[in-house]
């Protein structure tokens, strides 16, 4: 179903933000360390400086893939589960152009209310509504 498809887009983009702060904290803490041996180490400094802008680089990657990464301050379920609800509402938005007229829809897709079935029902007897 629609709803699925776009649960799953949403999971995905989601994880893919995760996983960019996952690798920002670790690239973070081997830069960190990387430097203080290149400090004592001065004599293989070049060799152990290196790796950082590659580990720029890759962020950058991320970064790009995930759309942006907005720090919102909350982490856990509740913050994942929020992003997910954001990504389905976008990804909602967007599709709700493609979708086909009202008309057109199959039987199994139409959702009526009881009280909308009732006042059809009444507006179909030809009765009078003043």
């Amino acid at each position: 179903m629609l709803y699925n498809e776009i649960r799953k887009k949403a999971e995905k983009k989601v994880q893919a933000k995760l996983a960019f702060y996952i690798c920002s904290i670790v690239f973070a803490f081997t830069s960190v360390i990387l430097l203080m041996l290149s400090y004592y180490l001065p004599s293989v400094a070049h060799w152990l400086r290196l790796p950082i802008p590659v580990f720029i680089m890759v962020l950058g990657v991320l970064y790009l893939t995930a759309f942006g990464m907005p720090f919102t301050g909350t982490h856990g379920e509740d913050w994942q589960e929020e992003e997910i609800q954001k990504e389905m509402l976008k990804l909602y938005r967007q599709r709700k152009g493609e979708l086909p007229p009202f008309e057109d829809l199959p039987e199994s897709e139409v959702l009526k209310l009881k009280e909308l079935e009732e006042l059809e029902q009444k507006w179909n007897r030809d009765e009078d509504f003043v």
